[in-house]
């Protein structure tokens, strides 16, 4: 493990170094509406689990799909439709899964759902402190719908987007902010992203909380207060042969404060990220 994380920090740093060399007007993605479009990954990647008692979650393929049409669109598991679009500005309603609880266990089908994030993590214990419950907690994943607006410039491309709780899992929310550069080169492309997540007390309770079946015992309510996740991303993509590519995906994400000082969680952040081959059919 820690030689994956040497890595993909290798890769990170250089393509946040690479791309303030390239020009503002390189796109990368050149979108075909009205086809479906699947692309599979073999490598190694996975989540970083900053869960107590937790094991990482890895994979060694990694599946992605897409669809465009004249307004509606699939990215993964994230279904959006077009609002307003000009050459400045876009405004999109969307839906996407929510991350946090991918750190739960899933019966395999959070492989499936790492196209949508990826990472790592050792399990280990403290040697003193509270006593964590050893019981299994569960989870469910939750799906988000909501609005998103970006601005584009020819420096970045800038995120804003507001998503609640439309599965009934925990009637949560989360405030997006990012800032995305793309830039395409003769040898292939760079993507480099900084961001931060705001995640509502409700979501924070329900997936970082014990509940008083785990605790064994009544559990006194907490005043519980948002907290922001910040996070950086790099992409490399290098073409090898006609529809083959090489691909390194990597993001860091800082965990905020009211998640940090829960019982359940061990780390301050975690890394996720894939390292392989893809090919597009």
């Amino acid at each position: 493990m820690k030689t994956m994380k040497y890595l993909l920090s290798g890769l990170i740093f250089l393509s946040g170094f690479i791309l303030f060399e390239a020009r503002a007007d390189d796109q990368i993605d050149d979108i075909t509406t009205g086809e479906f479009h699947f692309t599979l990954a073999a490598g190694y990647g996975g989540i970083e689990n900053p869960r107590a008692k937790s094991d990482d979650i890895i994979t060694y393929v990694l599946p992605s799909w897409s669809y465009y049409d004249e307004r509606f669109y699939i990215e993964n598991f994230t279904l959006g439709y077009s609002l307003y679009e000009s050459e400045r500005f876009l405004v999109d309603l969307q839906t996407r899964l929510n991350e946090d609880g991918f750190f739960f266990e899933l019966d395999g089908w959070n492989k499936v759902f790492l196209s949508d994030i990826l990472g790592f993590k050792p399990n280990k214990q403290p040697l003193f402190g509270p006593e964590i419950p050893e019981v299994e907690i569960e989870r469910n994943i939750s799906y988000l719908g909501g609005l998103s607006t970006s601005w584009l410039t020819p420096y970045a491309d800038i995120t804003l987007g507001y998503f609640h709780d439309v599965s009934g899992v925990h009637q949560g929310s989360e405030v997006h902010f990012k800032v995305k550069k793309n830039a395409a080169f003769s040898w292939g492309a760079l993507g480099f992203e900084v961001g931060a997540i705001r995640k509502s007390s409700k979501l924070i309770s329900y997936y970082y909380h014990f509940t008083q079946s785990e605790l064994g015992r009544s559990r006194v309510p907490q005043p519980q207060s948002a907290a922001i996740n910040y996070h950086t991303s790099g992409v490399l993509n290098l073409p090898l042969w006609q529809d083959v590519n090489f691909v390194a995906i990597i993001t860091y994400t800082w965990l905020g404060d009211e998640i940090t000082k829960n019982l359940m969680v061990e780390k301050d952040g975690y890394l996720s990220g894939f390292v392989g081959v893809s090919y597009a059919f």
